[in-house]
């Protein structure tokens, strides 16, 4: 928003006179809270309107401009922001889980379509691709195998768990992502340990 009055600042345009241009480019009628005679001279004046009350050229570039403050930019979609195979990394990240109850009484993993949207979340937030991840994952899952899953997290709350103090979003994911790139656990552990489970 402040952006946009910085521009009516150095345009020396009055919010009433953009109401009056925006009133003239959609034909609608200007309310009688703004003194329509009044901007319109103001306008003409200043090179904003023309004398039959149709836009300078000057004025369209700047409604445009104004305009594009306001539009949505388009949603990404989960292949934009996953890659084009996010669909086997979700499910290949959730086979990484127990197929079994947690127990908080929740089981390990979860619905597919909610980790698409966890994932999402993950994807707009942290830089790390599936490769890390699933390695991350394979290492969560490890460590708590050897503690029989106790306290361990479900794979939609492993990716996004919403605070309940103040509603922001905690990733442990990330967490084990950072540590398993920067080693900082201190282990410098070969990766082959996470890929057979210990009974």
């Amino acid at each position: 928003m402040q952006d946009i009055f910085n521009r009516l600042i150095e345009q020396s345009i009055t919010p009433n006179s953009l109401y009056v241009l925006h009133c003239i480019q959609n034909k609608i009628s200007v309310t009688k809270l703004v003194s329509s005679s009044l901007e319109i001279n103001r306008l003409q004046s200043n090179d904003w309107l023309k004398e039959d009350l149709t836009l300078t050229d000057k004025s369209i570039i700047f409604m445009e401009e104004l305009n594009s403050y306001f539009r949505k930019s388009k949603k990404k979609s989960s292949k934009d922001l996953m890659g084009d195979n996010f669909v086997i990394g979700i499910n290949t990240y959730n086979e990484l889980f127990p197929a079994k109850k947690l127990g908080s009484g929740k089981y390990a993993r979860t619905n597919v379509k909610n980790l698409e949207t966890s994932f999402r979340w993950f994807f707009e937030n942290y830089d790390y691709t599936w490769e890390t991840i699933l390695k991350a994952t394979k290492k969560y899952v490890f460590e708590y195998s050897m503690k029989n899953y106790e306290y361990m997290r479900t794979s939609q709350y492993f990716v996004r768990k919403q605070n309940n103090s103040d509603k922001t979003f905690e990733s442990d994911l990330a967490n084990y992502c950072d540590m398993f790139l920067h080693r900082l656990d201190g282990s410098g552990e070969d990766d082959q340990i996470f890929k057979e489970k210990i009974v």
